[in-house]
């Protein structure tokens, strides 16, 4: 019975990414308007192999760079050096007890200001499209409040964490090497990615300037992986369809490994048309450091439609399962399904709502419950026209979250409002 569910369920999160093609193909081929959440291409699906121009609008440290006479060079050798600094205030009207907002991934404190991420990256992209070999590369890391739950093994220089997803929460600002990889392309239409790099699961990202909201689902910080460390191979099978097949090290594996066992991952990438694109990813592997029989697995589904170039939509399903997880050596199970739209109501003002089902009732993922949020909130770009400005947004949120079980200081439900502030440079 069991199997059969799981079967069922995985090909309904399958499904999700093929649903609306045929409606798509007899729209027009009106572009999605990136500047409207969602965002065009999943935030956590790592760049598939084509060509990847430098961050835009131009960023105001490589136009330092170039007057400092650095940014030629730089660009001559295809070179960028960007980043960007967010910080945040969430406030909770449960008043939670130790000002913990409970079930939350990067916004867990309550009521006290935060540095997220002060972030650099240095990126050389390749085109493997065209015939002659390249190779690029990506290094990124971070200092901020955020730095504190995504650090791999092996990579966590702060020591040993406690029970919040690994979490050492001392000090409050960590600094984290979120990315470390080169790409090279050596044949034509194929990319070998090897090293640290962002999951390409889900449709959130841990760089928050390629997510529609200030903070995260569910989906996001409890049912996939933050990164992976290893080896990835892209191919651009058709102008439609992208395949990805790799091998890692594990979920959060980087320099260590607890059980030095490969997990394998996987992803399908189709552009039904201009207006539609569909995802399936899956990882799977055993990520126990006592037991390396015992299998994890998730599947990921994504599809993202631009109704109109002002108005998107997105779903994100996901179905997970790790063997003999459950008392009695059963499996244990977590689903779930997350809806986005995005709304550009003109250059400086774009409404995003998000609204989420996650399914964790065998507590395989440290809930133990069913949980429902809604978020809704607006992103300010307060001077769209400027060239240096139109990089500060601010992204003001309010968030309802829901339990089947008093997860919330042994309530049901708690209400939350917050902004983030973000400058890209």
């Amino acid at each position: 019975m069991l199997g059969r569910t799981r079967f069922l369920l995985a090909t309904a999160v399958c499904a999700v990414a093929f649903i609306g093609t045929s409606a798509a193909r007899a729209d027009d081929a009106t572009k999605q308007d990136t500047t409207a959440a969602p965002a065009a291409q999943p935030a956590g699906t790592p760049t598939p192999p084509t060509a990847a121009a430098a961050p835009t609008p131009p960023k105001p440290l490589m136009s330092l760079l170039d007057s400092a006479g650095i940014g030629q060079p730089l660009d001559n050798a295809g070179i960028s050096i960007y980043g960007f600094a967010e910080g945040s205030y969430t406030y909770n009207a449960r008043g939670p007890v130790g000002n913990t907002n409970v079930g939350r991934v990067f916004d867990v404190d309550n009521e006290n200001p935060q540095l997220n991420q002060l972030d650099l990256t240095i990126q050389r992209t390749v085109d493997p499209t065209k015939k002659s070999p390249d190779i690029g590369f990506t290094v990124e890391a971070i200092y901020g409040s955020d730095g504190r739950f995504i650090h791999s093994n092996g990579l966590d220089f702060y020591g040993p964490g406690d029970a919040v997803r690994g979490a050492q929460m001392d000090p409050e600002n960590q600094v984290d090497l979120v990315q470390a990889y080169v790409d090279v392309a050596l044949v034509q239409n194929v990319m070998l990615r090897a090293g640290e790099f962002a999951t390409h699961m889900g449709y959130e990202t841990i760089n928050p300037t390629t997510n529609p909201l200030f903070s995260h689902s569910y989906l996001f910080g409890y049912a996939i992986p933050f990164k992976h460390t290893g080896a990835e191979v892209y191919w651009n099978a058709t102008d439609k369809l992208t395949i990805m097949v790799g091998v890692t090290r594990g979920w959060e594996e980087s320099l260590k490994d607890d059980n030095r066992v490969l997990d394998y991952v996987g992803q399908a990438k189709y552009v039904f048309s201009d207006k539609l694109t569909g995802y399936l990813n899956f990882t799977a592997g055993p990520e126990k450091a006592t037991n390396n029989d015992d299998t994890r697995v998730v599947l990921d589904a994504i599809l993202q439609y631009a109704v109109t170039d002002k108005f998107s939509v997105a779903a994100n399903a996901d179905y997970g399962w790790e063997e003999d997880d459950q008392p009695g050596n059963n499996t244990g199970e977590w689903y779930g399904l997350a809806m986005y739209a995005g709304y550009k109501i003109n250059d400086p003002l774009t409404l995003n709502i998000r609204g989420e089902w996650f399914n964790d009732q065998d507590g395989a993922r440290g809930l133990g419950t069913t949980v429902y949020e809604g978020t809704a909130g607006v992103t300010v770009t307060p001077f769209p026209s400027d060239a240096t400005m139109s990089n500060l947004k601010l992204r003001p949120e309010i968030r309802y979250d829901y339990a089947e079980d008093p997860i919330f200081d042994n309530q049901n439900s708690q209400l939350s409002l917050a902004m983030d502030v973000i400058f890209s440079y």
